[in-house]
């Protein structure tokens, strides 16, 4: 976002891409105050960033920076089907905001369904692991 609002890194490095695979990120959806996740973040966060208010865990807060600021012009934004941390409708959430939001970069939304939280690093032998890490290499590769 920073990048975005600034124009860059710097006159020499640009941020093309982004890859976000299971970010936490949370949002008002139903039942998020009974989550893990949620739990955690009242835990962890000061009092004034507590709650689902804070653009440090809601890109989509009525305070965050536009999504439209995005700074880079592909995404690749992954989220697991049985993740108890942050949900796929989350993910869903936050796409629509992007979309809503004006930003002009090409998103993929991928939801690796029957596979939890982080897979890829738990069980990295796995074909689905295998096929989402390739998938984060074409990315790049496309860069």
């Amino acid at each position: 976002m920073r990048a975005g609002r600034e124009g860059g890194i710097n006159e020499k490095v640009a941020i093309n891409g982004s890859i976000l695979v299971c970010p936490y990120f949370l949002v008002p959806i139903e039942n998020i105050e009974e989550s893990g996740a949620y739990k955690n973040w009242i835990i962890i966060s000061s009092p004034s960033e507590a709650g689902l208010h804070s653009p440090l865990i809601n890109p989509l807060a009525e305070n965050a920076p536009s999504l439209s600021q995005l700074g880079c012009s592909r995404m690749l934004l992954c989220f697991t089907g049985k993740d108890v941390y942050i949900s796929k409708e989350i993910g869903i959430r936050f796409v629509e905001g992007v979309k809503k939001s004006g930003w002009k970069g090409d998103l993929e939304f991928i939801v690796v369904e029957d596979e939890v939280h982080c897979f890829q690093l738990n069980n990295p032998n796995t074909e689905k692991s295998h096929d989402l890490i390739k998938r984060f290499a074409s990315f790049i590769q496309l860069e």
